[in-house]
């Protein structure tokens, strides 16, 4: 047997590298390529469900610190628009019987006129017509539902609306008057669409004035039929009795 030339040994030298290079393209590196871009993708799409998680995480925690941040500027609104929760403070408690609560009633509707008769002197200005707090009235069973608003609103609210309120000053104490209603103690005031009249320094001014009290209550107690004894309401402790009839218990508008 001849022996084989340079040219032949490289020839096969060649065919073999070429088989086992095929082999290891086909068999190996490109099967572990398409694999690895297989992985990369479902990599990427982890990574893309990941950052929307974080995002949402984040989200919610901006959105459970915004209701936090709400819920501390209402508290803040609370604690300096709320009537104190007793008739002894000037306030109201709406957990006692409804005989008890008729009373209790008009005993808070003269300190909130009395209330009302110290802040529109504030300014120095004078009061020309000033608000008159309305009578709750005698019903028992119904001074929750109607002067307290519920069940309109989820919680009790007395809202008074006063209409049209009119003060005489210069320029000056009036415009202090005016802003000096957001600040009112126990309740929320708003004073708008004032009108000035006059030569300065001797002007009148005429504003609506609307006036809301949150009133604090952990319960109300349930109302009992009219005509009923004043122990008789259902499920009441013992009341004071029934109010007194023969005519409206609403005090003066005093102070001015």
């Amino acid at each position: 047997m001849s022996k084989l030339s340079p040219v032949t040994i490289l020839s096969f030298g060649i065919a073999i590298a070429i088989v086992a290079l095929s082999y290891g393209y086909f068999y190996e590196w490109s099967p572990n390529m398409l694999a690895k871009s297989y992985w990369d993708a479902h990599k990427e799409k982890v990574d893309a469900e990941a950052n929307k998680l974080s995002r949402a995480q984040k989200r919610k925690e901006d959105a459970i610190q915004m209701v936090q941040d709400k819920a501390d500027q209402w508290k803040a609104v609370v604690a300096r628009h709320t009537p104190p929760p007793s008739v002894s403070q000037g306030g109201i408690n709406l957990a006692v019987n409804a005989w008890q609560l008729t009373v209790d009633t008009y005993a808070f509707r003269n300190s909130v006129q009395r209330q009302l008769n110290a802040q529109i002197k504030r300014g120095g200005v004078t009061v020309v017509a000033g608000p008159t707090v309305p009578d709750p009235g005698p019903q028992a069973s119904s001074l929750v539902a109607n002067y307290f608003n519920m069940p309109p609103f989820q919680y009790p609210v007395v809202i008074y609306d006063f209409g049209s309120v009119t003060v005489r000053g210069n320029y000056s104490q009036i415009m202090n008057h005016v802003r000096s209603w957001s600040s009112m103690p126990n309740f929320l005031a708003v004073a708008d669409g004032l009108q000035l009249t006059g030569t300065s320094p001797n002007l009148t001014a005429t504003y609506s004035l609307t006036v809301v009290g949150y009133i604090r209550a952990k319960e109300t107690f349930p109302p009992v039929p009219e005509g009923a004894s004043a122990g008789g309401g259902p499920g009441a402790p013992g009341g004071v009795g029934g109010p007194p009839s023969g005519g409206s218990r609403q005090g003066p508008m005093q102070g001015f």
